[in-house]
């Protein structure tokens, strides 16, 4: 995918504002785990069914003055303040989820995030990821070169004899057995179950898929594709933009993809009509997607 079209983003920009953009989720972050270790705290229940509580909206408020004083330039746009007016065409604006997994924070899980994206001509061309119950921080655009590996993967790919390069290289990380197949800790529906039993039924190089489900919360479920913790992450479930936009462009960074299950094409962000995403997939690297991406579309045809 060539997703260098008209952009004004650069490298060096992205590397002059990453140090207060790391402050920025760890100020965030502090501010949600001060609600966190609370006996008690507000709760509230937004439009849409979803919660919300005092630690999201701290932690928007301490976002957005931040990225104000890093960028007066950039427009921002968060789940917090969200509009239905503000999501007119913007060519670059940040998108931000302040705690992502609210869910996961309610229950006492340490599987939220924080998440700050930086779109630009619909592409997620910057990401940061924190996890502020461990304190670790992800981030990364798609100007990073992937590892060697996924630079041979994404340039042999194209190859019938891939399989033998692979093989040399290392081949049982790229063709795990069993697969891990990333899934929310706290979303699984019907669909997750079904889609499942539609592997147990399928071949690979006539041999039968054999599967692991690995359970993560929030954004963390990109992560670990990127982290090589998991291999696929199939979301049937209705997401937003914000919701992973800085995760996906980490994953950019790592070499991985994320698509549209229907067509497999790209995910775009800065769709006119919603803040919806369509079912989508993630894969770890392009090799798994060109092999697991047919079976993904075989199933969303028997959803649709």
């Amino acid at each position: 995918i060539c997703y260098y079209i008209r952009m004004k983003i650069t490298h060096k920009f992205l590397k002059g504002i990453l140090n207060p953009l790391q402050q920025t989720v760890i100020d965030a972050s502090h501010a949600i785990m001060e609600v966190y270790k609370k006996d008690s705290f507000q709760l509230d229940i937004k439009s849409d069914g979803s919660p919300v509580t005092e630690a999201d909206n701290n932690a928007n408020d301490i976002i957005v003055k931040a990225l104000q004083e890093i960028t007066p330039q950039i427009p921002i746009i968060s789940e917090e303040t969200y509009k239905k007016e503000d999501k007119n065409p913007i060519s670059s604006y940040w998108l931000v989820d302040p705690l992502d997994g609210t869910r996961e924070f309610i229950n006492k899980s340490d599987e939220f995030t924080v998440n700050i994206a930086l779109i630009e001509n619909s592409i997620p061309v910057f990401g940061i990821v924190a996890a502020p119950a461990t304190g670790k921080i992800w981030s990364g655009s798609f100007f990073q070169s992937p590892s060697k590996y996924s630079k041979l993967i994404n340039y042999f790919d194209q190859w019938s004899w891939h399989k033998h390069l692979l093989a040399s290289l290392g081949g049982s990380d790229f063709t795990p057995n069993p697969i891990r197949i990333v899934m929310s800790k706290s979303h699984q529906t019907d669909i997750d179950k079904k889609f499942l039993q539609f592997l147990e039924e399928k071949f690979i190089d006539g041999l039968p898929i054999s599967y692991r489900v690995v359970e993560k919360g929030s954004s963390l479920k990109l992560c670990s594709l990127a982290d090589n913790e998991a291999d696929i992450y199939p979301r049937f479930g209705p997401t937003c933009e914000w919701d992973i936009a800085a995760g996906h462009a980490y994953l950019i960074s790592k070499g991985g993809r994320v698509c549209q299950m229907s067509s497999g094409d790209h995910l775009a962000y800065t769709k006119k009509d919603t803040i919806l995403n369509p079912y989508f997939v993630g894969f770890r690297n392009t090799y798994l997607k060109d092999r697991y991406m047919p079976l993904l579309s075989e199933f969303y045809k028997k959803l649709v």
